[in-house]
Formats: C-alpha cells, sequence, structure tokens
C-alpha cells in the first residue's frame, strides 16, 4: 500500500473502536443496576468485576482520537490534493451521523414512554434529571449537536452529549486547515472567526476533548508523510500498552487528574500506528463489532434503562455473581440489539449517501 492514510476500514482500528463502544455500554449498564464502589456493597472478586466497567470516560478519549485520525485525515488529504470541497464533506459527515442519531432519538422517546413519566429512580449510581427534557426543542436541538452546550441530550438518553462535540469538531478542524492555508486575508479573517466562534461553542468540556481530536489528526498527517509505516515489534505489545494506561487511568484521576487523558491518548496512538500499517485481517465478528460501535453507542443507555426497570425496579440488585450475571448479560443482549438496528439502518449510511449526491444540482 502507498503512504498516506487509508479509505477502506482498517480491521485493528474497527476493533479498537467496537471494544471502546462496549466498555461504554458496560459501564453504563452498571452504573444503572449497582451502587457506587463507595458504598461497600461489594465482596473482593466482585471489585475485580467493578474495576472492569469503570473505563468509559477513557473509552471516549479513544473515540475521539479515531476520530481525528480517520476525519482530520480525509481533510488534510483532500485539501491537499485539491479535491477538497464543502458540500461533499457536509453530506458526508451529516450521513454518517444522522442516519444513526434520528432512529436513536426516536428510539429514546418510545423507549422513555414505555417507562412511564415518573421519576427516573435507578438501582445504581446513575442518575437522571427530573422531568427529562423531551420535548419538541430539546429533541430539534439534539439533531442540531447542540445537547450539552445549549439543551440536555434528548431524554433519557445521556450518552448523546459526546456528539455534539463530535459534530463540531468536523466544522473546526477544515475551518483551522483552510484558514491557515489561504492566501486571501479577507478569507482567512472569515474562517479565522467561524473557528473562534466554535471554539467558544465548544466550551472546556468540548476544548478538552478536542485536544484528542488534535492528536489523532497530527498522526493521520505524520503517517501520510513518505515512508511512513507501522510501529515495529510484536503486534501485542501497543495493545497490552493501551490496557496498562487504562489500568492506571482510575490512579491517575485521582492523584494527577491532568495526565490522565494524555496517557491513555498516547497509548490510543500507539495502537493506531501499529494498526494503520498492518493489512492481515482480523475476523469478521471483530469488524462488525467496530461497524455497529456508532449505533451501540447511541440507543444502549434508554434500552438498558427500559430493561433494568422492568427487571429489578428501582433497587440495587442483591450482591452476589446474579447480579454480574444480569450487568453482562443485559449488555451482552443490548450488544446483539444493535447489530439488528445497524443493519436496519447504519448500514444504509453509504447508499443513502450515494442516492443524495446523484439528486444534488451539479453532482
Amino acid at each position: 500500500m502507498a503512504s498516506g492514510i487509508r479509505t477502506t476500514p482498517i480491521p485493528g482500528l474497527e476493533l479498537l473502536r467496537g471494544l471502546a463502544a462496549l466498555v461504554v455500554c458496560l459501564g453504563h449498564v452498571r452504573a444503572l443496576s449497582l451502587p457506587p464502589l463507595r458504598s461497600g456493597d461489594y465482596a473482593g472478586w466482585e471489585r475485580g468485576l467493578y474495576f472492569l466497567t469503570v473505563h468509559g470516560e477513557a473509552a471516549v478519549w479513544i473515540f475521539f482520537v479515531l476520530s481525528g485520525y480517520l476525519v482530520g485525515g480525509s481533510v488534510l488529504r483532500q485539501v491537499a490534493g485539491g479535491s477538497w470541497r464543502w458540500s461533499d464533506y457536509l453530506l458526508r459527515r451529516g450521513t454518517r451521523l444522522w442516519v444513526v442519531l434520528i432512529p436513536a432519538l426516536l428510539l429514546t422517546w418510545a423507549c422513555d414512554q414505555a417507562r412511564g413519566s415518573g421519576p427516573v429512580i435507578t438501582g445504581g449510581a446513575m442518575t437522571f434529571p427530573h422531568p427529562l427534557a423531551a420535548d419538541a426543542w430539546t429533541f430539534l436541538g439534539n439533531l442540531l449537536f447542540l445537547q450539552d452546550m445549549v439543551l440536555p441530550p434528548f431524554g433519557s438518553n445521556l450518552a448523546l452529549w459526546s456528539l455534539a462535540y463530535e459534530w463540531w469538531l468536523y466544522l473546526l478542524f477544515p475551518l483551522m486547515v483552510l484558514a491557515a492555508r489561504s492566501r486571501a486575508w479577507r478569507e482567512r479573517c472569515l474562517l479565522a472567526v467561524l473557528a473562534a466562534g466554535i471554539f467558544w461553542l465548544l466550551g472546556p468540556r468540548g476544548r478538552w476533548l478536542s485536544l484528542a481530536w488534535f492528536v489523532g489528526a497530527l498522526v493521520a498527517q505524520r503517517r501520510a508523510a513518505p515512508g511512513a509505516r507501522g510501529l515495529p515489534g510484536p503486534r501485542l505489545l501497543p495493545w497490552l500498552g493501551l490496557v496498562a494506561a487504562l489500568a492506571a487511568k482510575p490512579y491517575l484521576a485521582a492523584s494527577f487528574p491532568l495526565l490522565a487523558m494524555p496517557v491513555i491518548v498516547g497509548a490510543t496512538v500507539g495502537v493506531l500506528w501499529g494498526e494503520a500499517g498492518r493489512a492481515d485481517p482480523l475476523p469478521a465478528f471483530a469488524v462488525q463489532l467496530g461497524s455497529s460501535s456508532y449505533t451501540l453507542y447511541a440507543i444502549h443507555v434508554p434500552l438498558a434503562l427500559l430493561a433494568l426497570t422492568a427487571i429489578t425496579g428501582p433497587f440495587w440488585l442483591e450482591p452476589g455473581p446474579t447480579r454480574w450475571l444480569i450487568v453482562f448479560g443485559l449488555t451482552g443482549g443490548l450488544l446483539l440489539f444493535a447489530q439488528g438496528w445497524w443493519w436496519l439502518f447504519e448500514r444504509r449510511t453509504d447508499p443513502l449517501r450515494q442516492a443524495l449526491t446523484r439528486r444534488r444540482p451539479l453532482s
């Protein structure tokens, strides 16, 4: 393969993306059904299982590094090659997000209606506002990616917060690249003002997350350099490095909070660099896990809340193996449901995009 960024899915990165979504899902299911660790309601062997479920925040950081690499890399490649068009880019990014987001919002509404209109009282550490923000304006605001900035996430689907930052970083990065390359000072000023406005809109949380995204884009730029190759050495080493970083994250967050994200991002870059240079395939299920990761992320919270309300009501599950079987079993069930939901919607993203491209004027 020639040097540069691939346009086809990279099996190792699909696996990493899928595992990250699964980690987020598992963490939320546990947080919906089990008390916090500080409650003391855990046997020694349960603490080890609990530790497997606390990496959701780090998984979001991993998502942003991968997004910066894949999306930021495509921006850099198109701008450098002279093929950049805002219309193509916005169509591609919009269909990528909305094909999954619109059905997810409707599913959230259906799950919340089925659960009832009372306060959301879970058996775990995860809490919800009352009443849930499920009006038409919040629905529209989530469609426009304003959740967690201007409006709350829609209904019980609190996981949707990160999609807003993802979208605005999609816009911010090309504005920055084009402003840096423009030779017309008026155009450069306009692009810079727009970029500054988005940077302000992101707020402190979004600006912090943007660092992970920009690191991914920087890796894409470095991989596009002549002679760039994958990470030398055994394939397993970067993955073990990421596992070690995840294991250290709770301690870093408690003692050195500003170091936690750089450590996770750095370990993710190691995996990214190594896997991006490999052509050998992975099992089909591993690639499918990544393909359906966005769907799983977008729908798992309202489904898990509805299922756990039906199973346990507003009570903690009794200590012991049974509650962990419920946590892992429900996570597996959500993963299976996401495959069917992916088949209905997300897998149709490319055909829809192609149809819209053909219908577009002057396409």
